[in-house]
């Protein structure tokens, strides 16, 4: 096989999550060679920047989760002041009684 297209595999397995059969429907190789050039992890070295351990790739997975749940958190916040602005005929994020200094 293609070091570059072993290289290709390797980087959608590792920082894409790529499953194996999503990577042998993308390459158009078997899903049993991709599991077994996967296995020999010992062998090869790891990509740069691939993110080392198991413990800080389930770091960094932990981490786009808080992440994701804090900008749907932000996203809905947004909405209901959209929403309270349209009910009250008021906008919610301008200082209406604010006034300019002497």
């Amino acid at each position: 096989m293609n070091s570059i297209k072993a290289l290709l595999i390797r980087h959608d397995r590792e920082l894409c999550g790529l499953s194996f059969r999503s990577l042998a429907s993308k390459h158009g190789i078997p899903a049993s060679t991709i599991h077994k050039m996967l296995s020999k992890k010992e062998a090869e070295e790891p990509l740069c920047g691939a993110g080392g351990s198991r413990s800080e790739q389930s770091e960094i997975a932990l981490l786009k989760a808080q992440l994701r749940k804090e900008q749907l958190k932000n996203e809905l916040l947004n909405n209901m002041l959209d929403i309270a602005s349209k009910e009250l005929g008021v906008d919610i994020r301008k200082k209406s009684g604010t006034r300019r200094s002497k």
